[in-house]
C-alpha cells in the first residue's frame, strides 16, 4: 500500500540516541522505485534568507530557517508548500500540499511571490523498494516495537507545528485516526 501523502511518526519506543527518534516525516513519493520523504520537525539554525544570499539572491520576506530533510542527497533543496502556488517542478502530492525543487521557486520567492505556507529542506529520507513496508510490518531485521506510526497528513500538522511539539501532535493525530477507524 502506498504511503504517499501520509506522515510517518517515530514510535515512542525508539531510543533517544537513535537519529530517527521523535521525527515526523512527510512521504512525498512511494512507488515501485522506493519511498522518499522529508523530515518535518528538524529545523536548522540557518535562515532561508542566508541560503539565498549565498546564491546571490535577496529574500527579505521571511525569517524561516532551513530544515534537515533527511540524510540522503544533502545537496537537494526541496520546498514543501501549500498547493495553490506553483514553480516549474511543482508536484501536488495530496489535497493542500505540494513539493517543488528548482531554482525558479527561489527566484519567485525573492520577487515576493511565496506560498502561504512552506518549509525549505536540505536532504531527504529514502527507503529502498519494499523497505518501508518491511519496517511497518516489523519483519526482520526490523522490530514491530520500533516501527513507524502512520497518519493522514494535513496542512496543520505539516506547517502548524514544529520540533518535539509537532511529534506529540502527530502522535495525537495518529491515535485519533486509529480510534475513528473503529467507531
Amino acid at each position: 500500500m502506498s504511503q504517499q501523502g501520509n506522515i510517518l511518526i517515530a514510535h515512542p519506543n525508539i531510543p533517544s540516541n537513535n537519529p530517527w527518534s521523535k521525527t515526523v516525516i512527510y512521504i512525498f513519493e512511494d512507488n515501485h522505485t522506493g519511498t522518499k520523504g522529508v523530515i518535518l520537525n528538524k529545523p536548522s539554525s540557518f535562515p532561508v534568507s542566508d541560503f539565498l544570499a549565498s546564491r546571490g539572491m535577496d529574500f527579505p520576506y521571511s525569517n524561516e530557517n532551513m530544515r534537515y530533510g533527511g540524510p540522503i542527497k544533502s545537496d537537494l533543496v526541496t520546498m514543501l508548500h501549500t498547493d495553490h502556488w506553483y514553480s516549474k517542478s511543482t508536484r501536488v502530492i495530496n489535497s493542500g500540499i505540494a513539493i517543488s525543487y528548482d531554482d525558479f521557486m527561489f527566484e519567485k520567492m525573492c520577487m515576493g511571490d511565496t506560498p502561504s505556507l512552506y518549509r525549505v529542506s536540505v536532504g531527504v529520507a529514502v527507503w529502498q523498494t519494499g523497505q518501508l513496508d518491511m519496517e511497518l510490518a516489523g519483519k526482520p531485521p526490523y522490530r514491530p516495537e520500533n516501527s513507524w506510526l502512520i497518519a493522514d497528513a494535513n496542512v496543520n500538522i505539516i506547517f502548524g507545528q514544529d520540533g518535539e511539539r509537532q511529534w506529540h501532535k502527530a502522535i495525537e493525530l495518529c491515535s485519533s485516526q486509529m480510534i475513528n477507524q473503529f467507531f
